[in-house]
């Protein structure tokens, strides 16, 4: 499942990334040479992986284990001429960014494996299907959506080998490659334990998927055992709040083009999600609705794979006008409704 956002593409006119890359794709700039990975996703068709360092390199993710893809790195690495990979650091726990790194590693081509402690349960790909029954079945979705979730997940089994013997990374860490270091900087938001490595000296940073040139990354549901869920879209914020403060030369994304101005860039965000925000309250101004509702209102033309991501989106935007105690919630037949203020 493509974790970005539905309805949004490339702009009118733009060529479509990664149409013309041949193999090895790769684009070397400075310290830093990106490797752009297929991936079998109708919505997002490429990843961005990244080397760095010549004699002891370390790889910034890694796309999926799907052969078409394990070849292009092999040889893109090879292009690089690295035989060997200290470390790879993972972004965070989607099948498109760590797929391939339990290969790596068990084939000899990676020594460690490093990922935030809270990505554990995404590089599982675990799915209680009671827990997110329940709660989706309270925001209105129909029991077709979750059993679409259950297929897609298997689905997406295909594409990944656990791995195992997993070190962490803790926020504030420095991680090593030859060249520098890479500070851990906690972007939580997309996932619970999204990071952004940052080489302070020479100020780049590679971001995954929490700043993309193109998209605005969709900040998932998470539902917790214990009850309540994480406000992922209200993480989010403040996380690329915390981009925005930086004095950023240079920014890797996960997919899509460099990012030379992240500033301006994240601005276009801010607006892009305070107009869904109000956009989201218009839509109650007229009367009561479930999540589900609002999906239908915001998205026109919505593929049924794509229900969850756009629930994601619709929930995050409701957090954030309860932040702003612009709605309230109530239940009424076993479903959430929610309500302008």
């Amino acid at each position: 499942m493509s974790d970005h956002t539905p309805e949004q593409a490339p702009a009118e006119g733009e060529k479509p990334y990664g149409a013309d890359i041949q193999k090895p794709a790769v684009f070397e700039n400075g310290l830093v040479r990106k490797i752009v990975l297929p991936l079998p996703f109708p919505q997002v068709q490429h990843v961005n992986v990244y080397v760095l360092g010549r004699r002891r390199s370390v790889l910034i993710d890694t796309g999926t284990s799907r052969q078409d893809s394990y070849d292009v790195l092999l040889d893109a690495l090879r292009a690089c001429g690295v035989e060997h990979l200290d470390a790879i650091y993972l972004t965070h726990g989607h099948i498109d960014h760590f797929g391939a790194a339990a290969r790596l590693v068990k084939s000899g081509m990676a020594d460690r494996l490093y990922v935030h402690e809270k990505e554990l349960g995404n590089m599982d790909n675990s799915f209680d299907a009671s827990l997110y029954g329940d709660q989706l079945r309270r925001y209105g979705l129909p029991e077709s959506v979750l059993e679409m979730m259950r297929i897609a997940l298997q689905f997406f089994d295909s594409f990944v080998q656990k791995p195992e013997n997993v070190s962490f990374m803790a926020p504030g860490a420095f991680m090593p490659y030859d060249g520098g270091s890479l500070e851990v900087i906690h972007t939580p938001g997309h996932t619970a334990g999204s990071i952004c490595l940052y080489d302070r000296e020479k100020n780049f940073m590679l971001s995954g998927d929490t700043l993309l040139s193109r998209l605005s990354p969709n900040p998932l549901l998470e539902f917790y055992p214990a009850g309540g869920r994480r406000k992922s879209l209200v993480e989010y914020i403040d996380s690329i709040y915390k981009l925005y403060e930086m004095d950023l030369r240079v920014v890797y994304p996960g997919h899509y083009e460099i990012i030379y101005d992240h500033k301006p860039h994240i601005k276009s965000l801010f607006n892009f999600h305070y107009k869904r925000m109000m956009r989201i309250h218009n839509i109650l101004r007229q009367a009561p609705a479930t999540p589900y509702s609002i999906m239908g209102e915001l998205f026109r033309k919505l593929h049924r794979r794509d229900m969850f991501l756009a629930v994601s989106e619709v929930i995050g935007h409701l957090d954030l006008l309860e932040q702003h105690d612009m709605v309230r919630s109530f239940e009424r037949d076993g479903l959430l409704y929610y309500s302008a203020d």
